[in-house]
C-alpha cells in the first residue's frame, strides 16, 4: 500500500458516523486514555461545517483517517491564547484539533499527509498562526507535529490531561 492508493478530500456531515466509528475504535484500543480526548458527536459535527475543515483519507471508497482544522469561536478553545512568549494580538489563529487514523491503516504516513493538507487550508484561510496539542506520551503525534514544522511552546493542563502546546506561524 502506497500513499498514492489513498484519496484525500473534505469530509461532510454525511461522514459523521464513520468518524465516530474511527474515534470509538481508537479510544477502545488506546494504551492509556490520556493519549486522546474523546470528542462529542456535536463537536465533531461542528468540525464538519465551515469555517472548520475536516480532511479525510479514503481507501477503496472507505474513510480510514481524518484530521480537523478548527477555527475557535470562544477564548477557551483558542490555543494561541495559551502560548507563552508569543505575541498573538491581532493574529487570526486556528487549531490543528485532531487526527485519527484507523488502526488498520497506521504506518502509511496518513497523519502527516493530512496535516500537510490542513496547513494548506489554514494558509488559504489567511490564518496567521496554527496551534496544536499532543499528549507528551504520544510519540507518533509529536513526531508528525514536529515534522510539519510546529514548535513546542510549553506543557500545560488541557482537557483534564497534560498536553504539549505547539505552534507555527503561517503566511510570513
Amino acid at each position: 500500500m502506497d500513499i498514492r492508493d489513498f484519496e484525500f478530500k473534505l469530509c461532510t456531515p454525511k461522514d459523521l458516523d464513520r468518524i465516530l466509528e474511527i474515534q470509538e475504535d481508537t479510544l477502545k484500543h488506546l494504551e492509556a486514555p490520556e493519549l486522546l480526548r474523546k470528542n462529542t458527536p456535536e463537536m465533531l459535527l461542528e468540525c464538519l461545517q465551515a469555517p472548520n475543515v475536516t480532511v479525510g483519507a479514503w481507501y477503496q471508497g472507505r474513510l480510514v483517517a481524518f484530521s480537523i482544522l478548527y477555527f475557535p469561536q470562544e477564548e477557551a478553545e483558542c490555543l494561541a491564547s495559551a502560548l507563552d512568549g508569543v505575541d498573538v494580538a491581532g493574529l487570526r489563529s486556528v487549531n490543528y484539533k485532531l487526527c485519527i487514523v484507523d488502526r488498520a491503516f497506521r504506518g502509511h504516513s496518513l497523519q502527516y499527509e493530512l496535516g500537510k493538507r490542513l496547513l494548506q487550508y489554514a494558509r488559504e484561510a489567511d490564518a496567521d498562526i496554527i496551534c496544536a496539542t499532543a499528549s507528551p506520551d504520544n510519540a507518533y503525534s509529536i513526531a508528525n507535529i514536529e515534522r510539519l514544522g510546529f514548535v513546542l511552546n510549553k506543557s500545560l493542563e488541557k482537557y483534564g490531561f497534560s498536553r504539549n502546546l505547539y505552534y507555527q506561524l503561517l503566511n510570513r
